[in-house]
This record gives C-alpha cells, structure tokens and sequence, in this order.
C-alpha cells in the first residue's frame, strides 16, 4: 500500500513472494525529480517513473533483493546511484550481493513461490554505482534534510536512511530501515558479512532512539509509526 499524509506521498512496490519494498518519493519542490529507495523491477511503477526525468537512488544495503532493479530503472529514467563504498563495491559482485545464492532466500517458499522467484532472478547480477561517500552523508531533498546513518548487523553495509522537515503538511520524520528493522521479524544476522554484536553496539540503540512517531519504512512487509510496529516477541 502506498503512503498518502497530506504533502508527504510515497509509492511502495514490492517483490513477489519475499515482499522486499521500493519506496519513491517526488521532490516537493520539483516533481520531476524523485528520491528512490531499493530499487526492484515493477511493472505498476512505471506510470510514476515515467513522470520523472531525474531520480536519486539509495541503498539500504548491498542485497540482491533490495538492488535488482537497478539495472531496469536506467532503461526508464535518468538516474544517479549513491551509496557507501562498502556497498557500492558489493553491489558490482553477485557473490557479495548474494545474487549468486538468491535460492537460499526462498527456501522457506511454497513451491509456487519458489517457480515464481526463479523466473525473474538474475543469478550474475552486478550493477555499478555513481557516486558514493565513506560511511555517511547528509544532504537536502526537496524540504527535506537525508541523512544517511551506518548501521551494521544485517550486513556489514548496512544503513539506516532518515528525513526529516519541519515543512507544514508533510510526515516530519521517516526512516527506511531496510533489514535493520522489520515489522513483526527478528533481524536476521547470520548472514556473510552480518553481526548480531554490531547490530547490538550500534543499531539497536540508534533504532531505540529514534521517536515513537517515526514513521518506519522497512525492506520488508508493512510501514507504520514506531510505536506501531510489532515486535516479534509480541507474537
């Protein structure tokens, strides 16, 4: 479901069967120009790119699931990929981004789930980024401040994507957690390159920080304020 709040809209896309999120965001000061969060390919996002002449790209993390529509995004709209170097280098291997091991990730699907999957994976996928920074950066987008935070544990490139406005009418607080925060699921750290002791020394307490009226964004399943979201101990 997309998110509407008087000024502030955000179209969300998902991927089938592993429900991993794109997120677009327009530029309210430009709607030319959009701010796209883990990129996949959609067909039904393709009548707002299509409004779009320039789009600013980010990554949660280097993941197959959360950059498979890079590639197909430059088919359709100019655009200008920024990440970390740690994850701009993972990106551009299909080991690093696990690409080459997207099976493991449907090993609990139906096997219906499972065909679907195969059909579209790409198993040597690499993208290339544009320009990336050292671990985290700041920078303006329309009314709103990005600030781009490092926050290890799912993976070693792992990071949490924050803005804020102070802007009247729009949601004043959003953060794109990618995997570091899911809905209602323990965050998976057993992955190459994760860390349960890093996401316990730094993700956890900037997550724990972050307002009750932050509006959540995660990789996966369903958005909603922080004080909405359920905690997999609540199951």
């Amino acid at each position: 479901k997309h998110y509407t709040a008087q000024n502030t809209n955000i179209f969300v896309y998902s991927m089938p069967a592993l429900d991993s999120q794109m997120y677009i965001l327009k530029n309210d000061q430009n709607p030319k120009e959009a701010l796209i969060i883990d990129p996949l390919i959609s067909d039904e996002a393709i009548s707002v790119l299509e409004t779009v002449t320039h789009a600013l790209v980010l990554l949660t993390h280097s993941h197959y699931d959360h950059i498979s529509g890079i590639n197909w995004l430059r088919e359709i709209v100019s655009i200008t990929l920024l990440c970390s170097e740690c994850c701009g280098n993972k990106i551009q291997d299909p080991h690093k981004n696990l690409a080459a091991f997207s099976n493991i990730l449907i090993m609990d699907k139906t096997e219906e789930e499972k065909a679907l999957c195969m059909d579209f994976f790409e198993l040597d996928y690499s993208c290339q980024p544009d320009k990336t920074f050292e671990s985290e950066i700041s920078f303006p987008f329309g009314s709103y401040q990005v600030e781009i935070t490092h926050t290890p544990g799912h993976s070693d490139c792992s990071q949490c994507i924050r803005l804020t406005t102070s802007q009247q009418g729009m949601t004043p607080k959003i953060v794109f957690t990618g995997d570091s925060l899911v809905n209602g699921h323990k965050i998976i750290t057993r992955l190459p390159q994760g860390s349960k002791k890093d996401y316990i020394a730094v993700t956890k307490p900037y997550l724990e920080a972050l307002s009750e009226d932050t509006l959540i964004m995660p990789g996966h399943g369903d958005w909603g304020q922080k004080k909405e979201l359920v905690k997999p101990s609540d199951h």
